[in-house]
């Protein structure tokens, strides 16, 4: 009986093993330079690419761009005072399309350090509005598109357009990777094997 029990232990262990490594938490990673990210953005352009994280998931919890660099702002006036023009803030944006609603982030700066760029580095989550999801992207491709951008003014322009530099372009996902084939084929026969193997007593002399 104490064998027996000791046998059932074993495989129980085992299936608890299997069943955490087949759904485990994880993070992903790529860099987007190495998919061809240009480093300077401005009005006059903006940069789009299939990307594949070589994973595919059962659960996408959050995506976040890690990027950094340096914001220039843009010199604005208002219409009823053209002769005083001012620093204003322009972005950095990335959006991996709609589902069915845009899922964006962006980072705004350059006004408070003109003319000289404003450093930023930061983990930017892409927003998921209500009745959104990442069922798009579980088999591990999509697109991103990022881009410059300026604020919307009601009661004035932009006279001078920024720009914003990246050092670092980094997409990353949080969420539970499925497991290749092989992986489950080796791990399932891994309990076969000790369904199978003889408990061997050994004797003190």
């Amino acid at each position: 009986m104490r064998r027996k029990n000791e046998r059932k232990a074993i495989i129980v262990t085992v299936l608890v093993c299997v069943f955490i490594t087949l759904a485990y938490a994880d993070t992903v990673q790529l860099d987007l330079f190495s998919v061809g990210c240009p480093s300077l953005f401005d009005t006059n352009n903006s940069w789009s690419s299939g990307i594949d994280l070589g994973v595919q998931f059962s659960q996408i919890d959050s995506v976040y761009m890690d990027w950094a660099g340096e914001i220039t702002a843009g010199l604005a006036i208002y219409y009823d005072d053209p002769n005083n023009p001012f620093p204003m803030d322009v972005s950095i944006a990335a959006s991996l399309g709609s589902n069915p609603w845009p899922r964006a982030t962006k980072v705004w700066g350059g006004e408070e350090t003109y003319p000289e760029p404003e450093p930023f580095s930061s983990l930017s989550e892409f927003s998921l509005l209500s009745g959104s999801s990442w069922s798009d992207l579980l088999d591990g491709q999509g697109t991103i598109t990022i881009g410059y951008g300026k604020a919307i003014m009601t009661n004035g322009n932009y006279i001078e357009d920024g720009f914003v530099t990246l050092t670092d372009a980094t997409l990353v996902v949080d969420g539970i990777i499925v497991p290749e084939p092989s992986t489950v084929l080796l791990l399932t026969a891994g309990i076969v094997i000790v369904r199978r193997k003889p408990f061997i007593k050994l004797h003190h002399f």
